[in-house]
């Protein structure tokens, strides 16, 4: 019993280094990293660090990997980690300079640069300075100038919508104004401005989009990306029924998944179950909800199904159950990812549970991971293991 309660003691000291996703870091060379930016039309965020540097080790070991900042950066950059003192670094310095450690380069994905910010920087601030070179990577101004001056091109149209949204900004009224001058919808540039102007389901845009799907996908990066479309406005849709406590809203998003959507209907269905049930502080109905959701978890992306694992232990000291549940969901996100924050994240609920053998084994699978990942995903992996296995 004493071996369990000091493991769970290391969990505890070890969660705030584990539970947060953090940004998804390119893993190839800058030209790479500038290609993917440009296909992907995203600026490059780029950690300019070495090995040596105190702030540098703070900003990759708490700030890059809490959720939030990962959620925001893997959204709206192409991220990459270059260490200053390679060769990569070398030359990397010839055309951006770099003084002092961390430098953070925000860069368009033309290569010119947005915004140079130089020292570490605490989660909350990273985010903002991000959200402030989206609007300039964009050139929203002048989407702004040129739309308002009268131009009404797909293309503007497009690319002022995007900016938009990469900003956090409404768009319906130029969405709407654009849907509702056109007659047809064959052009890649009205394709794309269906699928950027769909953010909720009970619009037009979203009818336009399940409509014209097939043609779609191949012009916003495939079938995968406006599945995710159709879900992210359908939960907009619920959200905003469980806000309003309007049951209607709620039902009409979840018929819209079914319809389009039947392979993950059961599961967005009970993860919205969740959030009312939340909204309405129903312990009980909000757990027979997560009970349902752990049973649909297979057709749920691992990052769902880490973050509502997560949601459900901070409620396990009142609800038993919900550890259990929070248990089966990690447990299938670690079968379905190669990644070792899966694995780490796994075993950081099975050491809640004191499973400790169990834990130990989904560590060193981390660990084994972690080896193809970075030198700083590598250490957390075999950091935990270390602890997990002193006496």
């Amino acid at each position: 019993m004493k071996k369990i309660v000091s493991t769970l003691a290391v969990s505890l000291l070890l969660l705030s280094a584990v539970i947060g996703q953090g940004i998804e870091f390119f893993h190839g060379s800058w030209e790479e990293a500038l290609a993917e930016a440009k296909k992907q039309e995203k600026p490059i965020f780029v950690d300019a660090f070495t090995t040596w540097c105190g702030p540098c080790k703070m900003m990759s070991r708490s700030v890059f990997t809490a959720e939030e900042v990962g959620t925001f950066f893997n959204e709206n950059f192409i991220s990459l980690k270059i260490d200053m003192e390679k060769p990569e670094g070398l030359s990397f310095q010839k055309t951006y300079p770099v003084s002092a450690y961390p430098t953070l380069y925000f860069i368009g994905n033309d290569g010119k640069v947005i915004k140079r910010v130089v020292g570490a920087k605490q989660a909350e601030e990273f985010i903002q300075v991000a959200k402030s070179t989206l609007g300039r990577a964009d050139n929203i101004e002048d989407y702004v100038k040129a739309y308002e001056g009268g131009d009404r091109k797909p293309e503007l149209v497009y690319k002022y919508v995007r900016a938009l949204n990469r900003s956090g900004k409404p768009n319906p009224r130029i969405v709407n104004d654009f849907l509702r001058t056109q007659k047809d919808f064959d052009s890649d540039f009205s394709r794309k401005i269906i699928f950027e102007g769909t953010s909720e389901a009970d619009s037009r845009a979203f009818e336009l989009l399940v409509q014209h799907r097939s043609a779609i996908a191949p012009v916003v990066g495939g079938e995968e990306a406006v599945k995710n479309k159709i879900i992210a406005a359908c939960k907009a849709t619920a959200q905003k029924g469980i806000t309003m406590q309007n049951e209607d809203l709620l039902k009409e998003a979840k018929k819209k998944v079914q319809t389009h959507l039947p392979d993950r209907a059961q599961a967005f269905a009970a993860r919205m179950d969740m959030d009312m049930a939340d909204k309405q502080d129903n312990a009980k109905d909000y757990l027979k909800a997560a009970k349902a959701y752990a049973k649909a978890a297979a057709s749920e992306p691992v990052t769902d199904l880490r973050t509502v694992a997560f949601e459900l232990k901070k409620r396990s000291a009142d609800a038993p159950d919900a550890l259990d549940a929070a248990i089966e969901l990690m447990k299938v996100a670690s079968e379905k990812s190669d990644q070792s924050i899966y694995a780490l994240s796994y075993a950081d609920l099975l050491l809640s549970k004191g499973k400790v053998a169990e834990a130990k084994a989904a560590a060193e699978k981390a660990v084994k991971l972690s080896e193809k990942e970075g030198e700083d995903n590598l250490l957390r992996a075999k950091g935990y293991l270390d602890k997990l296995m002193q006496p």
